[in-house]
């Protein structure tokens, strides 16, 4: 483990987990203001979904050459940078006057954001060998778990002093808040490297190299699955709970946390089972469990959709999420000792990509059920379970 004289390795977690965890934050926050957007705006909730794919599609781009980036500057520059970007962009969405202009400054501010993604969990590389980096995800989820459970009911007590452009100023300071942090407290663990080229040849070089790398592709994808069914749900909670099943923002809120707690739950749980089993065991098992639960919760959205079955469903769902999550995380940067930034750059691309995708396609076919939720993600956990099975195939 490299040593930090600037923080302890307890604290640059904590940090790291906060850095990591401000783009969940930043999509689960406004989520009980979804109905308010659509009338304040004069538009629909389908509509207002398309913000999140917004959001999603500028995190997908912004990884992309934020990579290169992080590996020629370091890692703490580039995020004290985006940190400022997000503070802008968010005042932007603040200001915002139609569901378009939103947009643009939702895709702006997760290009930002995604900076701090990208370097947050290079770090881990960077400062943790190799047999720990599935725990230390593991530790990292337990963090970004506070910010599901906390966001939407902190959305909901914004919204009784304020309209949702309050949750994007509060989006501002808390930006700032981190950017203070980072500045004095983040050390330079990983040195500008004046030798590392940003030449677009350069660039595909390094990328086709990652690429290339046995398996890396496989369980960056499998990756990008966890985190679409993730955000189809996420995507979709608001309208179910709020629009069909007609509960309070504040009920919501005290719910949604009730889902993102089981994901710290299984994140734990997940530390456990890494002293006795492999990651990809771990990831493996938990996506068939996860297939199972699927089924219960189609049967409940086409019979029997009530808050409290769809409440159980997704609660078992979430705590299987958390032991795939990690595991295949863990599994698509080990082999790396170079090109970090890069390795973290595509895995992250390819999870915003997927996640633009499905939630752009669930607002599509959204119909007033949790129908196209649920069968999204049974195909996603299907095509998950099918991949893990061939790749694992391969290790044996």
């Amino acid at each position: 483990m490299t040593k930090t004289k600037e923080i302890s390795i307890k604290s640059l977690i904590i940090l790291l987990g906060c850095l990591n965890g401000l783009m969940p934050f930043s999509t689960d926050l406004y989520l009980p203001a979804f109905p308010a957007m659509a009338e304040n705006l004069g538009t629909n909730m389908g509509m207002i979904t398309l913000s999140m794919s917004a959001f999603f599609a500028g995190a997908c781009v912004g990884q992309f050459f934020n990579g290169p980036l992080l590996d020629r500057f370091g890692r703490k520059n580039p995020m004290l940078i985006a940190l400022a970007l997000f503070f802008l962009t968010s005042l932007g969405c603040a200001v915002a006057g139609n569901i378009i202009l939103l947009c643009v400054f939702r895709f702006f501010q997760a290009i930002s954001i995604s900076v701090c993604s990208v370097g947050s969990r290079a770090m881990v590389r960077d400062v943790f060998p190799v047999e720990k980096i599935a725990s230390t995800f593991s530790t990292l989820s337990l963090i970004m778990g506070i910010a599901p459970i906390i966001a939407p009911t902190l959305g909901s007590f914004i919204l009784l002093f304020s309209d949702w452009r309050g949750i994007f100023i509060f989006l501002s300071v808390m930006s700032l808040i981190l950017l203070i942090a980072l500045y004095f407290f983040l050390p330079h663990v990983t040195k500008a490297n004046a030798n590392y080229s940003l030449k677009p040849k350069a660039i595909v070089g390094n990328y086709k190299k990652v690429i290339l790398t046995k398996g890396y592709m496989g369980y960056a994808f499998i990756t990008a699955l966890a985190s679409a069914v993730l955000f189809s749900w996420i995507s979709s909670s608001s309208l179910l709970f709020i629009g069909i099943l007609g509960i309070s923002k504040q009920q919501f809120g005290w719910i949604f946390a009730s889902t993102a707690s089981c994901m710290i739950v299984g994140s734990q749980f997940n530390r456990l089972l890494l002293r006795r089993f492999s990651s990809y065991d771990i990831a493996f098992w938990a996506v068939g469990m996860q297939l199972i639960v699927c089924c219960y919760l189609l049967y409940t959205a086409i019979y029997s959709l009530t808050v409290v079955n769809l409440l159980v469903g997704m609660c078992f769902f979430m705590l299987f999420l958390a032991l795939i999550s990690p595991n295949s995380m863990a599994i698509t940067i080990r082999p790396f000792t170079e090109n970090i930034g890069s390795a973290n750059a595509i895995m992250g691309v390819t999870q915003m990509a997927m996640s633009a995708l499905v939630t752009g396609i669930l607002s599509y076919f959204q119909n007033g059920s949790a129908v196209p939720m649920v069968i999204t993600m049974i195909l996603l956990s299907s095509i998950s379970f099918n991949m893990q099975y061939v790749l694992k195939q391969k290790t044996i």
